[in-house]
């Protein structure tokens, strides 16, 4: 008899067992545990335009992550137009005076630059990872450009 066969706990009948077995897991809500059915959670995020005269307001508003997008959009109430940050390039602070700070973000886009209250590793990690969930286009699928 092996040493694990005389150290393991065996049951007694009827007795329930001490082992989580897959599928017993539940979220809070009753649900099964286990990754998201389709949609994800926002993520609050400020975000601020930085124009030539400097930097703008903060406004209050949320990521939207799904497979090759990273879509910042603004809280209800806020007057401001989405901003897709998938492809956003980092760039140093607007203002040379400032060091760079690890938990501001400031971003170049095709709409314009941006600074995002967030910490600069999670945004690069985010961004590689809705890249790498996008769905691969086939470049011999004639809608496929460069």
């Amino acid at each position: 008899m092996s040493a694990m066969g005389i150290l393991r706990k065996q049951p007694k009948p009827g007795q329930p067992s001490d082992w989580v077995q897959p599928g017993l897991i539940t979220t809070p809500s009753g649900r099964p545990a286990g990754p998201p059915q389709g949609t994800t959670q926002p993520v609050p995020v400020r975000l601020r335009p930085i124009t030539v005269g400097g930097n703008s307001d903060w406004l209050s508003g949320a990521l939207h992550l799904s497979p090759g997008s990273m879509l910042w959009r603004p809280d209800g109430g806020v007057s401001a137009q989405p901003v897709e940050l998938a492809a956003a390039t980092m760039v140093p602070p607007a203002d040379p005076g400032k060091s760079w700070s690890t938990m501001l973000v400031d971003v170049e886009t095709p709409t314009g630059r941006f600074q995002l209250e967030m910490d600069t590793v999670l945004f690069e990690m985010t961004q590689e990872l809705v890249a790498e969930a996008a769905p691969q286009q086939d470049p011999s699928d004639p809608g496929w450009s460069i």
